[in-house]
């Protein structure tokens, strides 16, 4: 199946940005962080080649937050477009489905760190879910990931 770009943005329009790319994959994450980042139980990320995500408007601003996390923010409303961990450097984004145009074009693939997942969100059948991280089984995605990391 062909992908179709994806645009999204920030809550003021300042930042603008495209996925040219079908993301590696895109996952629940019930994390401590991801709950705390979101507002909420999980948060949904789009796993994809910062190469493979074109800015349309304005300037993203690179943030430096604790632990080595890093974003990519509007730097007029705040709001964070992209993020970045430690283990892939800037080489690898995790775009939160809800700052895109049409996120629910991108269903989770995998839920991880089920393990602080709260106990009143039901888990969807055939979807992996993992105590931690996990294969999600997507065709290609280990090659991708391999490759940002300079092992393929």
């Amino acid at each position: 199946m062909t992908f179709i770009p994806l645009e999204g943005g920030c809550l003021c329009g300042a930042v603008r940005f495209r996925m040219t790319a079908a993301p590696i994959v895109t996952h629940a994450c019930h994390c401590r962080t991801c709950q705390k980042v979101s507002g909420s139980a999980f948060r949904i990320n789009a796993m994809i080649e910062t190469d493979r995500l074109e800015v349309l408007a304005g300037e993203p601003q690179l943030f430096e937050g604790a632990d080595g996390a890093r974003d990519r923010r509007c730097g007029q409303c705040g709001l964070v477009v992209w993020s970045f961990l430690p283990k892939f450097g800037e080489k690898m984004a995790f775009v939160g489905v809800g700052v895109l145009d049409e996120g629910e074009r991108l269903r989770p693939q995998a839920h991880y760190f089920i393990r602080s997942r709260h106990p009143w969100v039901s888990l969807p059948d055939g979807v992996p879910a993992f105590e931690t991280l996990g294969d999600a089984g997507v065709e290609g995605a280990r090659e991708r990931v391999m490759a940002v990391l300079g092992a393929g």
